[in-house]
């Protein structure tokens, strides 16, 4: 399992452990039958499928990959067999290819070629390591840049955190990509909601996307409500950027202006619902602004600097448009990551 996926699998369960899902919405809290339908129905109305072509210079270079009802199954079926309710280190050791049955193997031998044929379309043919198995030496590499005294700071150490996490996205291969969903609960959730729960409306594929490289104080939450951008946030916050502290309020004016002028029209044109959450990643020193992706406008939906609890009226334009950012170093912002990614600030 890579470090991204723990971070996003720690969210999926009911919020007692304090690390948030930054992009992907939760799964669990809902005690009505009409609720859960409810919430199912605004999740598969923001998939990629329904923004893509609208938004297609907006984000980055995309192709979908057909992805069958019969082999989302099978990739459930795997999942609880193997590495439902284990914890990371089981995840990680236990190898699904041991433990498949024929049609499985087939099934899986089938997809990976249709796979890899979209993949190649984005990809340069040359060989490159698999940067998931080297995260270890990823964070290392980057903290080693810093001074001794500065690598004993936390807020760096957390940045480096997520700057190999980071890396560890890119992948080249169909086998890393199956490897890579096969193991991860956030993708087994997602697929329970659309393979099971909404089976009869299924339409699923594998997004595939040019990898482009983010710095990680350059990511943004956007709150969308009755088309208005009225809410902003620091995406990764668990770190201080002295950077985006200095340029906070042209980054607020930039990402405004290109959402107002740009994006706006296109998704109200196209009827795309009217409340939802957008993430936006600024590139070439400020001169690039991208659509990463668009979630559902819902309290699963992690609030980033904002309270879903306390200030949905905020969320919802009552106080005009703000702008949040991690002010100065957040101490003991270690404790908020899952054990499993603190255990690597002792071993490096």
């Amino acid at each position: 399992m890579s470090l991204s996926d723990q971070l996003k699998a720690v969210t999926l369960r009911k919020v007692t452990d304090p690390i948030k899902d930054f992009s992907s919405p939760k799964t669990a809290g809902f005690l009505k039958e009409e609720e859960i339908k409810a919430y199912e129905k605004s999740v598969l109305e923001v998939n990629t499928e329904n923004w893509l072509d609208v938004l297609r210079d907006e984000t980055f270079e995309t192709v979908l990959c057909p992805f069958e009802l019969h082999e989302a199954q099978v990739f459930l079926e795997i999942y609880q067999r193997l590495y439902l309710n284990k914890d990371s280190t089981d995840v990680m050791t236990t190898d699904w290819r041991d433990y498949v049955t024929d049609d499985e193997k087939n099934c899986l031998a089938t997809l990976s070629k249709r796979l890899q044929i979209f993949i190649e379309k984005l990809t340069k043919n040359e060989n490159a390591p698999l940067v998931q198995s080297k995260f270890k030496s990823l964070y290392s590499e980057r903290l080693m840049t810093y001074s001794e005294e500065k690598r004993r700071d936390e807020n760096i150490q957390i940045w480096c955190l997520l700057e190999a996490a980071f890396q560890a996205l890119k992948v080249k291969t169909s086998d890393e990509v199956i490897d890579m969903f096969l193991r991860s609960e956030r993708i087994y959730q997602d697929l329970l909601l659309a393979a099971v729960n909404q089976r009869d409306k299924y339409h699923e594929h594998f997004v595939i996307r040019k990898f482009v490289d983010i710095d990680v104080d350059m990511e943004y939450r956007g709150f969308v409500f009755a088309y208005e951008l009225v809410a902003l946030s620091q995406y990764n916050y668990l770190i201080c950027s002295e950077r985006l502290v200095r340029e906070k309020t042209s980054v607020a004016d930039s990402i405004k202006t290109y959402y107002d002028h740009t994006v706006k029209e296109k998704l109200k044109n196209a009827k795309f619902p009217e409340n939802f959450i957008v993430d936006f990643a600024i590139c070439d020193n400020g001169k690039k602004i991208w659509v990463i992706e668009i979630n559902p406008f819902l309290e699963t939906t992690d609030g980033a600097l904002f309270s879903w609890q306390h200030e949905r009226l905020l969320l919802e334009g009552a106080e005009g448009f703000q702008f949040r950012i991690t002010e100065r170093p957040r101490p003991g912002a270690k404790t908020m990551l899952p054990q499993s990614v603190k255990a690597l600030f002792t071993e490096v």
